[in-house]
């Protein structure tokens, strides 16, 4: 779980295990949308009314299910279903038509709570916070590690993107692009990159989930909890995995691309910084007036040694272009160097392997209790 794999909990549900969790933040926004549903042009004893019996009726809902299901009247549900859900999308879509009509409002309350249930459904059931921490701690952890990293395998594309960034032609295209139009073309560059690197998982979770032989499983689970329950499978036999389902491949390769992702950014950022540093040493604030072909916007600028120096919008907005093209880069020798990948994901690969070697020995242990 603390890794991000919730969906290889055995039988994990969305109404016990996802929603349960999120059922405080359900209700929050549940209770601030009804909030904004009073309209403060009406008298306020008729604001306190509406607000009184939209607060009612959802204690009567919550009242009436927990009696349904034979708990206590308030207790907190162990299970959030149909119903609890379609009182968070309709009951605030439906005040506005019973304030006023008003079918517009009503509509887009409807379809931005869908969109909320989405998000809030995808983040709590595939771990995405404790993937965050986990990647974030990683990455801290190794930081001394992968910048060594970068001195040794990134010379080629340090290289290649210090010669890019001399380029009159480049600092043309990249001024002439405003706040969307860059972001646009950075965000197709990272668009490629996670199409290529979604494309590889299948690949990279086959040969994860496979073990030579009962003593390589029970060393990626000695440091585990699951250590204690190697007894249940047979000696010298590796358990047959279990095949994965859709959710669970969903959730090894969205760990797989997020922590790729994660050194993947790192990567570019450090690039991008390097280019600052490099631009306002390297260019004066005239050379890349003429490169524009037009004044420069001076954010921040001052005399250093007898020489003009500035921090220009059109320099950020050259290094944010190449430090994508260099993400872009550094993703497909992820995919294709075999160097690359056991330099940056060793680790990774380490850690997703440990999980599929104690999924076998849990599960092994599930079954042989049954």
């Amino acid at each position: 779980m603390s890794r991000g794999l919730p969906h290889f909990i055995d039988g994990y549900s969305a109404t016990r295990d996802v929603f349960t969790r999120a059922l405080p933040l359900l209700t929050l926004i549940l209770l601030l949308e009804l909030i904004g549903a009073l309209d403060f042009s009406w008298p306020g004893w008729l604001n306190a009314l509406v607000a009184a019996a939209s607060f009612a009726t959802l204690l009567a809902v919550w009242a009436a299910t927990n009696r349904a299901r034979r708990r206590p009247l308030l207790a907190r549900p162990q299970s959030v279903g149909s119903t609890e859900l379609g009182v968070f999308v309709l009951v605030p879509a439906l005040l506005p038509l019973v304030a006023g009509g008003q079918w517009l409002t009503a509509l887009n309350t409807f379809l931005g709570n869908c969109v909320l249930l989405g998000l809030i459904y995808l983040t709590t059931s595939y771990g995405v916070l404790p993937m965050s921490r986990w990647a974030a701690t990683r990455l801290w952890g190794q930081l001394g590690a992968l910048l060594g990293l970068l001195v040794r395998a990134l010379p080629l594309l340090l290289l290649f993107v210090v010669f890019l960034f001399l380029t009159p032609e480049l600092w043309q295209v990249a001024a002439s692009m405003n706040g969307p139009f860059l972001a646009l073309a950075i965000g197709l560059f990272v668009a490629l990159g996670v199409v290529f690197v979604v494309g590889r998982i299948p690949e990279e979770v086959g040969a994860l989930a496979q073990f030579d032989d009962h003593d390589e499983l029970c060393r990626l689970v000695e440091d585990t909890p699951a250590a204690a329950l190697t007894g249940a499978t047979v000696d010298g036999v590796v358990p047959a995995a279990a095949p994965l389902g859709r959710r669970q491949w969903g959730n090894v390769g969205l760990v797989l691309l997020f922590s790729q992702g994660v050194q993947i950014v790192f990567v570019s950022l450090m690039i991008g910084a390097f280019l600052v540093v490099f631009g306002l040493i390297a260019v004066a604030p005239q050379t890349a007036t003429a490169w524009v072909g037009r004044d420069v916007h001076r954010l921040v600028e001052g005399v250093l040694w007898g020489r003009s120096v500035a921090l220009t919008a059109e320099l950020l907005q050259v290094a944010a272009l190449l430090a994508g093209v260099a993400g872009f880069s550094f993703t497909l020798s992820l995919l294709t160097d075999r160097t690359y990948r056991e330099e940056f994901l060793r680790d990774v690969v380490l850690e997703v392997r440990q999980a599929f070697a104690v999924r076998a020995v849990y599960l092994a242990a599930i079954a042989g209790r049954r």
